[in-house]
């Protein structure tokens, strides 16, 4: 008879196998590009699409870290208009943390912490700046609407921060805990739970309550809407007011 957990590890084991045939393909795939022999458009074409597949299944297999490796290669890929050398190598280094995560997944004891991936993998370019000093501080940006992210994420970059996007709340709350961030920053609007859910209840979690949180909005203290965020939290409004709120509320949870 065939138990639940037996089923769990044999579709676990079979998306492994997938996933380390995908890599090496990808490994190949580079390869040509550095050669030549495959043209870029269609070698970024076909990595956008083993992600996203990639993604699927190490979700639904509750493999963590793959997931976070292939959302950032995702993110990677997706800022990148031609592939240099700086691409290549980027790409090789994800594909090897991607490798080398798959490959501790049966033995945990010989898994890095999450915040250990996040911290060694390359730094997503979303702008055209080479000069920047990466700190080991991780933030984990909560929101649904990938545009809006995209601002707050290169300001946090320009700080020389590492930062891990989701976009769903309940996919926050698992990564909040996972990840230890040292800063939380989250849409007021989000999808099941609202920015000032997800708040609470990583304030409310013995596990998560001394995680520094920020809620982005269009709002400001006092306003009616905000009714019910802790007092810890800090808020960053968008628009004019913005890049001050930032830079208050990381100076006031000293992530510097």
């Amino acid at each position: 008879m065939v138990t639940d957990d037996t089923l769990e590890q044999h579709i676990r084991a079979e998306f492994i196998d997938e996933a380390r045939d995908i890599t090496n393909e990808i490994d190949v795939m580079l390869g040509n590009v550095r050669s030549a022999s495959t043209p870029q458009a269609e070698a970024i074409q076909v990595m956008r699409r083993h992600f996203h597949n990639l993604r699927i299944g190490a979700r639904s297999v509750g493999l963590m870290a793959a997931d976070v490796i292939l959302h950032q290669m995702a993110d990677y890929v997706e800022g990148v208009g031609e592939i240099g050398d700086r691409e290549l190598d980027g790409l090789q280094a994800f594909t090897d943390s991607l490798r080398a995560a798959l490959g501790t997944v049966q033995d945990e004891t010989l898994a890095p912490s999450l915040r250990e991936v996040v911290r060694q993998l390359p730094t997503v370019r979303t702008f055209d700046v080479n000069d920047i000093k990466l700190l080991d501080i991780v933030i984990l940006l909560v929101s649904p609407q990938r545009s809006a992210g995209r601002i707050v994420e290169r300001e946090l970059m320009a700080c020389g921060y590492r930062v891990v996007n989701v976009g769903k709340s309940f996919d926050a709350l698992e990564m909040t805990v996972r990840l230890k961030p040292d800063l939380v920053i989250a849409s007021a609007m989000l999808d099941e739970l609202t920015g000032i859910d997800l708040a609470c209840a990583i304030m409310a979690m013995p596990t998560t309550q001394d995680i520094p949180f920020a809620l982005l909005t269009s709002f400001g203290w006092g306003d009616p809407s905000l009714e019910g965020l802790p007092t810890r939290a800090a808020i960053i409004r968008k628009g004019s007011y913005f890049g001050d709120d930032l830079a208050e509320a990381l100076s006031r949870f000293s992530i510097t």
